[in-house]
């Protein structure tokens, strides 16, 4: 899915962009889910920097090239933006979401020091308009049929982690050490798999029986809910050991 994005914004625009759109993405993202909330909101800035370019390319068809410093995202600029002519949201929509978060980058003790620190709060309001904003900019320039971009959208705004490797038909946990159950939650928490067959292909287990013996256990432990039709859904408590997974075992 990631070479699908990756392909889509470097059509639409350079490899230097695609690339640059993300990797700040990927950085964003990884942090986030790692509880790093400065670094998350740091890498943020680089997000917008990236998606700025993108946007004047767009708009105007060039970009100030990368490793030169782009004016400040003020009223100014964002009115110079808005008289351009071309799709609302690379003139409003996602100027003013870019706006967002460099404010929460550059006045909340990110970027500069200041009275309230970096948050989990804060941190989630970036991750969510960031995934927005790379969310529309593959609907935007997609030309695939609307069912296939639906599903690339909606990959993009799931969760991702590091430990996990993705790509085409195959899905493999790379994460070291970790037991059945722990790898059921993970796989769990990190995929779009979720009927217990997958899963077992997926992990590669020996027993299918005892396989689906844990699944149950899980969902008695109220990990997971285990349905009749062999569909597996992550609980909330189920997410809260995930997490405490991600944080002791995967290396990132």
């Amino acid at each position: 899915m990631e070479k699908q994005v990756r392909n889509i914004l470097e059509a639409a625009s350079d490899e230097t962009l695609a690339d640059a759109i993300l990797d700040s993405y990927k950085e964003v993202e990884r942090n986030y889910f790692t509880k790093s909330w400065k670094t998350s909101e740091l890498d943020a800035g680089h997000f917008v920097e990236a998606v700025r370019r993108f946007l004047s390319f767009k708009l105007v068809g060039q970009y100030i090239p990368i490793g030169k410093t782009l004016p400040s995202l003020n009223d100014v600029e964002i009115k110079k933006i808005l008289a351009e002519k071309g799709n609302d949201s690379y003139r409003m929509h996602i100027p003013r979401v870019l706006v967002v978060i460099n404010g929460i980058r550059n006045k909340r003790g990110v970027g500069h020091l200041a009275k309230l620190n970096p948050n989990h709060l804060d941190a989630t309001l970036i991750m969510a308009n960031v995934k927005w904003v790379i969310a529309e900019l593959v609907r935007l320039n997609s030309q695939l049929d609307a069912s296939e971009t639906v599903k690339i959208v909606d990959h993009i705004v799931e969760r991702h982690v590091e430990g996990m490797w993705e790509e085409h038909d195959i899905t493999r946990i790379l994460v070291d050490g970790l037991n059945i159950k722990e790898k059921i939650i993970f796989l769990l928490f990190s995929t779009d798999h979720n009927l217990d067959d997958k899963l077992f292909e997926i992990i590669e287990y020996s027993n299918k029986s005892y396989f689906k013996k844990i699944l149950k256990q899980l969902h008695k432990e109220r990990l997971i809910e285990y349905k009749s039709d062999g569909t597996c859904v992550i609980s909330p408590k189920g997410v809260l050991y995930a997490e405490k997974i991600i944080l002791e075992k995967v290396k990132v």
